[in-house]
């Protein structure tokens, strides 16, 4: 596990700031160093560390927030835009404002953000069922919760034929999908990954969740995302991902890093020794994708721009 909460020690001292307490450094724990997974739970962990951390009682409590919100927003924030557009929105305007005017307004965002977020899942979820109206047999490649809401609302008005799931081995995440799902009582085609090509030519969509959402449209996920969109292409499939708008960063697919390795040990038997290093994530090109199913409805990747617009919180 990475140790990059103590980056935020080290900021807090160079500028004569006292230490941050042991909740602080548990919460960045969770957040920077992923103690804890997904970024939508890093958002849930890191608006109210913000709000907590400027009410302490001291004079330079109010900095210290500040301080630690902007650390997050580089930290984790890089590879998960939807901790940053959060942690951004929830600081806007508050060094134009007194300390206690701002103390109150940081918490006021802080519980409003969940309410808004919940929200924003609802209308993505109706707003795709209604774009996927013709969808009688999807294929969901590596688990997203937001996809299975959507595939649940998809299947309860008995609009599905069949549910296909690749196993997506990297992370199990088909077989989550098995689990999530198995309660809906609609034939499910599980598949190795090797079977891509037939289980596309057994599907009518593609859709994927998005751990991120580049500007210009491309889907950041599991490795083999991208070999899932490449044959629904040459099946003339389309390929949705699913993503609130502030999942949506600043860079195009093409400024991105390489993304980082991880190890899958687990391929290997006992006695074998091989190198099983691999990224766990990668950029479906935008290219490959037909639409963003968001909280405004279907977005092209061409439209994604003009959409963030209309993000609201």
């Amino acid at each position: 596990m990475p140790e990059r909460r103590f980056e935020y020690r080290d900021i807090l001292r160079q500028a004569d700031l006292p230490d941050p307490d042991a909740e602080t450094m548990h919460g960045l724990r969770d957040i920077v160093d992923e103690g804890v997974l997904g970024a939508s739970n890093h958002v849930a962990l890191a608006l109210p560390l913000v709000a907590r951390k400027a009410r302490a009682d001291r004079p330079t409590a109010l900095t210290e927030a500040m301080e630690l919100a902007r650390f997050i927003a580089r930290t984790r924030g890089v590879g998960a835009p939807i901790v940053a557009n959060a942690l951004n929105w929830q600081t806007e305007g508050i060094e134009d404002l007194s300390p206690a005017e701002a103390i109150e307004r940081l918490q006021e965002r802080a519980e409003a953000w969940d309410t808004a977020a919940a929200t924003r899942r609802r209308e993505l979820i109706e707003r795709g069922v209604a774009a996927l109206s013709a969808c009688r047999n999807p294929l969901i490649y590596d688990y997203s919760s937001t996809v299975a809401d959507l595939v649940r609302a998809l299947a309860s008005g008995g609009g599905l034929s069949r549910i296909v799931i690749p196993e997506s081995r990297a992370i199990d995440g088909g077989r989550r999908y098995m689990s999530a799902l198995a309660d809906l009582g609609v034939p499910i085609l599980f598949l190795p990954d090797a079977a891509l090509e037939y289980a596309m030519s057994q599907s009518d969509a593609v859709l994927l969740g998005a751990e991120s959402v580049t500007r210009d449209g491309g889907i950041s996920n599991t490795i083999g995302s991208t070999l899932a969109a490449r044959a629904a292409q040459a099946h003339n499939v389309a390929v949705y991902g699913a993503a609130d708008l502030f999942k949506v960063g600043k860079r195009m697919a093409a400024e991105l890093p390489a993304p980082d390795a991880r190890t899958y040990d687990f391929l290997l038997k006992e006695g074998e020794v091989a190198s099983t290093s691999a990224p766990e994530l990668e950029i479906v090109p935008p290219d490959l994708v037909t639409a963003i199913l968001t909280e405004l409805g279907p977005v092209a990747p061409a439209d994604l721009s003009a959409a963030l617009a209309h993000r609201s919180a």
